[in-house]
C-alpha cells in the first residue's frame, strides 16, 4: 500500500471555494449610474486586458477607479465605489466550517488571483480570512494562476517543500497549475467532496 504525503500546509483559492462571486452585480450597479446596458458595462469592462492589468497589479485600485470613471463619464467617489464593486462575494458556509476545522491542524495560506480592491473589501467583511496565516494575492505579487511564479511564492513564504503543500481550486486549470510544480491538489466542486478528498491525502479533518 502507498504511504500517504505527509501534508503540513493548506492553501486554498477564495472564488468559488471560500465565496460565490457574480461580477454582473457590479455591471448592474454602475449600469444605473451611468445609462449604459449592464452588457454593456460587462463588455467594456471584462471585454479587454483592463481587468488582468487590475488583477496583476499593473494599476492600484484608485487608478483602476479613475479609469472606469473616464470609461463610462460618471463621477463616483471612491469610497463607494469601492464598496459597490467590492460587495459582490457571498460566503460558502460549509467552506467556512471546513476552514475552521483545518486551522486547527494545519497552518492555512490564501491563493487568489484578485485586486487591490476585492481583496480589501474581502477582508474588511469576511470573517474566516482571520484564521490564514499568509496572503498571496496576485496584484501583489504580479502574476496569476496557473502559470508556475505564484505558486512559488507560496513555497518560498512557507519554506516547505511542494510535496508538503496541498492546493484547492475550482478551477481544474489552476489545480493542474499547482501539481505542476509539485504541489498536490483538490479540485473544489463542493465542501463534503473536498473534504474526502483531502483525507485521501492523509489530511486529519477534525
Amino acid at each position: 500500500m502507498a504511504e500517504l504525503p505527509t501534508i503540513r500546509l493548506i492553501v486554498s483559492d477564495f472564488g468559488g471555494v471560500i465565496c460565490m462571486f457574480d461580477y454582473r452585480i457590479f455591471c448592474e450597479r454602475l449600469a444605473r449610474r451611468s445609462a449604459r446596458s449592464a452588457d454593456d458595462v460587462y463588455a467594456a469592462i471584462h471585454g479587454n486586458d483592463l481587468q488582468r492589468k487590475f488583477e496583476q497589479g499593473h494599476l492600484t485600485g484608485r487608478e483602476y477607479h479613475r479609469r472606469v470613471m473616464r470609461l463610462f463619464g460618471v463621477e463616483i467617489p471612491y469610497k463607494e465605489f469601492f464598496a459597490m464593486y467590492g460587495n459582490i462575494f457571498t460566503e460558502i458556509p460549509a467552506t467556512c466550517d471546513l476552514l475552521r476545522r483545518l486551522r486547527t491542524r494545519y497552518p492555512l495560506y490564501l491563493l487568489s488571483d484578485t485586486n487591490e480592491i476585492h481583496f480589501g473589501y474581502v477582508m474588511q467583511t469576511v470573517d474566516v480570512l482571520r484564521l490564514f496565516d499568509q496572503f498571496i494575492v496576485s496584484y501583489e505579487v504580479g502574476a496569476m494562476k496557473p502559470g508556475p511564479q505564484i505558486y512559488q511564492e507560496v513555497l518560498r513564504r512557507s519554506g516547505l517543500p511542494a510535496e508538503a503543500c496541498v492546493f484547492i481550486d475550482d478551477r481544474l486549470g489552476n489545480v493542474e497549475g499547482a501539481k505542476r510544480v509539485g504541489m498536490h491538489a483538490v479540485h473544489f466542486r463542493d465542501a463534503d467532496q473536498c473534504a474526502a478528498d483531502l483525507a485521501q491525502l492523509g489530511v486529519v479533518i477534525p
